[in-house]
């Protein structure tokens, strides 16, 4: 009788940790927009695109994430991308402090979400960025707020 209600016990604990580590993960996880980025509420104006890119610092992924969402949006939209400027061209240019919204852009961009996570296994840092990435090149676009990072 002791041994079948210590075994009840020991089974509900097992259960009860398991399914506290699954909460747990889930709560703690890549943010869901990595794998399902949103749709934008108004019709044409813009859409989502996710970059990845890992590197040994913040820094250089930043650039490399930034650098692939410009050249990968420019080749959506059919815009003409000068040869010479590829991702390491571009990476080399890119700081953090740069206004990818800004008016002068060919293609108006808005970093909206970030997640950072280590590589297993390594010493590197994996960047992962959400853009709001205008339809079409050469036009002020107004972007909608977004807060749902997490």
């Amino acid at each position: 009788m002791q041994d079948t209600k210590m075994m009840k016990h020991l089974i509900s604990f097992v259960l009860f940790m398991g399914l506290s580590g699954f909460l747990f993960g889930q709560s703690f996880g890549k943010p869901y927009w990595i794998d399902n980025p949103p749709q934008p509420q108004a019709e044409g104006n813009f859409y989502y695109r996710v970059t990845v890119a890992e590197e040994r610092t913040y820094d250089k992924a930043y650039a490399k994430a930034f650098a692939r969402a410009i050249l990968e949006s420019s080749w959506k939209l059919g815009v003409a991308v000068n040869t010479k400027d590829d991702v390491k061209t571009l990476e080399g240019n890119i700081t953090e402090n740069v206004n990818v919204a800004s008016q002068t852009m060919n293609l108006p961009m808005n970093k909206v979400c970030e997640y950072i996570e280590e590589v297993n296994g390594s010493s590197n840092l994996r960047v992962y960025m959400l853009w709001q990435v205008a339809t079409y090149a050469n036009l002020k676009t107004q972007f909608e707020p977004f807060t749902k990072c997490k």
